[in-house]
């Protein structure tokens, strides 16, 4: 069985606007836990466009000023901007554009206090919505999709690396030396492609697309980068249940298919708010109902509902101890709780058996305020678990 998923880096466009609407719920929802958010964010070159409403507080709870502060802090934290890189008593200057100061940010955001009415009103679905929830009953892998946990542990790690660098030294016909840095930049992607043989894991194909410094000639960049998967491989996977993937062979493995990559980010591709929908959910095997998480209040039931769906999943997978869970939650506009909420078991093969409803919490527990309360979702910090992966978290 083919099994594929992907990671896509804290510095990749779309992940950029991500960071920047979630960081903005949060900073909002952590004022006010009624606060109503719905923001989108696209990138492209030195230019960031943010719009939607925010309604929080009997007084303005955030203003222009820290909402560009916040998309300064996102684009830094990613790697762009400039940096020392200090080899053999030399010190080198990285580069990578737009810098945070060289932003242009354009907004166009109805920032407001929140009303009483509205407010008393939070409690009530705002818009129809299904959503779906996984668990498979595997603790290795917090409770997901093989692929979906080896992609992101893979993307993680290569994330602690993706500044590492290397002196490159070139003689001209004059035989003047020349010293550059060759360095891996902030936005790359990675794709496993796993074959499945009874629980016996195999890569098929690990795909890897990186920015880096114009001085790297794809030799050395293939030579640097492939080092860097295999020790990254052997270190997450050699003394696990996961072994076999501890080694790749070159033939496997693809890097930058598309030629050179020097120019990252927002320079050379444009990204929007809430496009990576399997990255935040389950993987491209599961299906995943509802929409984006990203740049919404967890009032709204795209938030709530998507982990409160997880939440059940986990619930009855361990109770059950059944192979794998799959959960669904509908609403329409206007109701606390959710009209629909159903389970089945999968077993191994894909066979669905629909779970006794006596397994299901009474209804009370799916209402809006319930599942906010019982999960504490207004603490959450979803700027960072956005990169975490929110299915990652599991919630009891």
């Amino acid at each position: 069985m083919i099994k594929v998923s992907e990671y896509v880096s804290k510095g990749h466009p779309d992940r950029l606007c991500d960071q920047i609407v979630e960081k903005i719920v949060s900073y909002v929802v952590a004022i006010d836990k009624d606060a109503l958010c719905g923001i989108e964010c696209a990138v492209h070159t030195n230019k960031v466009f943010i719009d939607g409403r925010i309604a929080a507080g009997t007084n303005l709870v955030i203003d222009n000023e820290k909402i560009k502060e916040i998309v300064k802090e996102v684009y830094k934290n990613a790697g762009y901007g400039s940096h020392l890189v200090h080899f053999r008593c030399n010190t080198y200057n990285i580069s990578w554009h737009p810098f945070p100061e060289e932003l242009e940010i354009i907004l166009d955001l109805c920032i407001e206090t929140l009303s009483d009415d509205e407010r008393n009103i939070r409690k009530y679905s705002d818009d129809q919505n299904v959503v779906n929830g996984y668990a498979l009953n595997n603790k290795d892998t917090f409770y997901l999709p093989i692929e979906h946990y080896v992609a992101k542990m893979i993307g993680e790690e290569f994330e602690n690396h993706t500044c590492f660098a290397k002196c490159f030294i070139k003689k001209d016909e004059n035989n003047v030396v020349d010293k550059r840095i060759l360095e891996i930049g902030p936005d790359f992607k990675v794709l496993v492609h796993i074959n499945d043989e009874n629980g016996k894991y195999k890569f098929e194909r690990l795909t890897l697309s990186c920015c880096h410094t114009i001085d790297y000639t794809y030799d050395l960049l293939f030579n640097d980068v492939k080092n860097k998967i295999d020790s990254i491989l052997e270190k997450l996977f050699k003394n696990s249940k996961f072994s076999d993937l501890s080694y790749i062979s070159n033939d496997r493995f693809y890097l930058n298919g598309s030629g050179d990559f020097h120019k990252a980010g927002p320079m050379g591709d444009n990204g929007l708010s809430g496009k990576k929908l399997c990255l935040d959910y389950y993987g491209p095997n599961i299906a995943i109902g509802g929409g984006a998480i990203c740049g919404k209040d967890p009032h709204k039931v795209d938030v709530c509902g998507a982990f409160k769906a997880r939440n059940l999943a986990l619930k009855l997978v361990e109770e059950l101890n059944c192979y794998s869970v799959f959960t669904t939650l509908a609403w329409s506009p206007g109701e606390e709780a959710p009209y629909l909420i159903e389970a089945y078991q999968i077993d191994e093969y894909g066979t669905k058996i629909k779970i006794d409803d006596k397994y299901i919490p009474p209804k009370d527990n799916f209402k809006i305020e319930s599942i906010n309360n019982d999960l504490d979702l207004i603490n959450l910090k979803r700027d960072e678990l956005v990169m975490k992966g929110y299915m990652f978290k599991l919630w009891e």
